[in-house]
């Protein structure tokens, strides 16, 4: 069975300057920065945030942080706009189809978006749950099997998967004819999900993360890591 951890992401009133596990603000890195660019645009991507490898869900992960980066111009955002940038404080990885990467230490940005469609900057904490065992679950159970309706909404047939966690099994929501290796190889781990808990309703994507990340209408976005801590991939699933 797999370890995971389910959060909630909270605004953090105060800079977070530690190596933790955050969203927004500024990377706080161990060893060399290294900040994307974006292949449409040149430009230094969006910092989504920052996971550190919790050792119980990960053995032997010695304190990685891995940092989240996406292209603002290719939203609604795809597999290739993300760029992940993998850290000890001894070695450096980076993951991205054909991104070339800068010596930054500071750059753009997540942010909100008031009631004007202004743009709101903030940072984001995260409240971890306890680490537990989460039962195996068959791929072809993890799908979604209820049509789509707008009305009663997108149910998971597995909500025990869904919500925002570390570690653990990925809920899948597209087509069992072929699903994606990252899914179904012991080759790869599940870093991060981020997910409502139950589905979608009534047309319109719930708020379970409170900034601004152009998914598309029933995006979920999962981020998986190589079992040797080398390598990271995002994944928006759409179904």
């Amino acid at each position: 069975m797999p370890l995971k951890t389910q959060f909630q992401i909270i605004e953090s009133l105060t800079e977070i300057l530690d190596p933790v596990t955050k969203f927004g603000g500024q990377p706080v890195w161990i060893a060399e920065p290294l900040w994307p660019l974006g292949p449409e645009t040149g430009e230094q991507m969006l910092f989504l945030g920052q996971i550190a490898l919790n050792h119980e869900i990960f053995p032997d992960s010695n304190g990685i942080m891995v940092y989240l980066f996406f292209e603002q111009e290719s939203e609604p955002l795809y597999n290739e706009a993300f760029a992940i940038v993998i850290q000890t404080t001894e070695n450096v990885y980076t993951s991205g189809d054909q991104i070339e990467f800068l010596s930054a230490t500071t750059g753009p940005t997540i942010y909100e978006l008031n009631e004007d469609n202004e743009v709101v900057y903030q940072e984001y904490g995260v409240i971890l749950e306890h680490v537990e065992n989460e039962d195996s679950v068959p791929l072809n159970e993890r799908y979604t099997i209820n049509d789509l309706n707008y009305d009663p909404g997108y149910q998971f047939a597995r909500p025990e998967l869904a919500g925002n966690k570390i570690g653990g099994q990925p809920l899948y929501i597209g087509h069992l004819t072929n699903p994606p290796e990252l899914f179904t190889s012991d080759e790869w781990l599940l870093l991060l999900q981020l997910a409502p808990t139950q589905g979608y309703y009534n047309n319109l994507q719930p708020n379970f993360y409170p900034f601004y990340m152009e998914l598309g209408e029933f995006g979920i976005l999962t981020v998986f890591i190589s079992q040797d801590y080398t390598q990271a991939v995002c994944y928006v699933q759409q179904p």
